[in-house]
């Protein structure tokens, strides 16, 4: 598949694309008559959610989880493209093993490119089986990259293709992208038990059509199931922001608990609005940097048209199933 190159004059954007926006349990929730589960299901729309994932450009995907396939089907994206994948923790709504399984020759009738996978020992551990078996990574063509928090590491895609010898040589028309560059950096999130090393991530794009000609790169912070910051976070951050000239073009940031109660694996909505206050008063937001909400909760988060009202007061945008974000 051939890449479109940018028209001369224009300016590539970085894409991000939210593919699901909800907690574990949906939204509306699977067994759940409550009246803001009835309103969702009876308006429609954006107040539908699938479990929480996203894709950055075409070729970096963030979270596996059980609506991949939906999303994907639901949304008409293609995922064929993408060569790198963040997951930031195994919990079963971020991280379904069989989702792999679809790339095996059989379930996949075409070319792909290798799939670099980018998560913790645990999230690892659970993908070493699914479906009751072991997983062939050579099969599925993924390669394994175990990461730790307060780490960096550079993702690099479209660096050569290799043929994918599972198909004829006439089937090596593998989907392209365009060469990219990112930055990650990996930090601990307060969210269920040390085991099950949860992370945040900050993804920088150095390199790529959306960045030439700009002054810095492109900075996103995806901060999703995560309760308020820890301190070691906060100091990582705060030191990429004075060393390296970290400002963050976009935050996204977990709003779980909606109007609830504040959380400590979570967050509420005065907490989510003060973590954005607080990027920007650490000087770690860009000017006009988006501040999104994400991976909502039927308990305490209205639907679409009520939380956007909520969130005007912040300056803050409500994430949605197919909303997408230019940079």
């Amino acid at each position: 598949m051939p890449v479109e190159e940018p028209t001369a004059g224009t300016l590539s954007r970085v894409k991000i694309t939210f593919l699901g926006t909800a907690a574990a349990e949906g939204y509306p929730a699977l067994w759940c008559r409550c009246e803001r589960c009835t309103v969702a299901r009876q308006r429609g729309g954006r107040s539908l959610r699938l479990r929480s994932s996203a894709l950055i450009n075409d070729d970096l995907f963030i979270d596996p989880g059980p609506d991949t396939v939906a999303s994907a089907v639901r949304l008409g994206v293609d995922l064929a493209p993408v060569q790198a994948m963040l997951i930031t923790h195994p919990h079963t709504d971020h991280l379904d093993p069989s989702t792999f399984s679809w790339r095996r020759k059989g379930f996949v009738a075409t070319a792909l490119p290798w799939l670099d996978v980018y998560a913790s020992e645990a999230s690892f551990a659970k993908m070493g089986r699914s479906e009751g078996a072991g997983v062939d990574v050579e099969s599925l063509r993924l390669r394994a990259h175990p990461i730790h928090a307060l780490a960096s590491f550079d993702i690099r895609t479209r660096v050569e293709f290799v043929p994918d010898t599972r198909f004829d040589e006439g089937a090596q028309d593998a989907p392209q992208t365009a060469p990219r560059r990112y930055r990650i950096h990996s930090f601990p999130a307060r969210h269920a038990t040390p085991d099950v090393e949860p992370m945040i991530y900050v993804i920088q794009q150095t390199d790529g059509p959306e960045i030439a000609g700009r002054g810095s790169p492109i900075a996103v912070l995806y901060a999703t199931d995560t309760g308020p910051f820890l301190d070691e976070t906060w100091a990582a951050l705060d030191d990429l922001g004075k060393k390296e000239g970290l400002r963050l073009t976009a935050a996204i940031v977990d709003s779980t608990s909606g109007a609830g109660k504040d959380s400590t694996a979570h967050m509420a909505i005065s907490q989510m609005a003060w973590h954005q206050a607080e990027l920007d008063r650490r000087g770690l937001l860009a000017p006009g940097a988006r501040k999104i909400a994400h991976h909502f909760s039927h308990n305490g988060t209205p639907a679409y048209e009520e939380l956007t009202e909520l969130f005007q007061p912040y300056g803050i945008e409500s994430s949605y199933d197919g909303m997408v974000v230019e940079l």
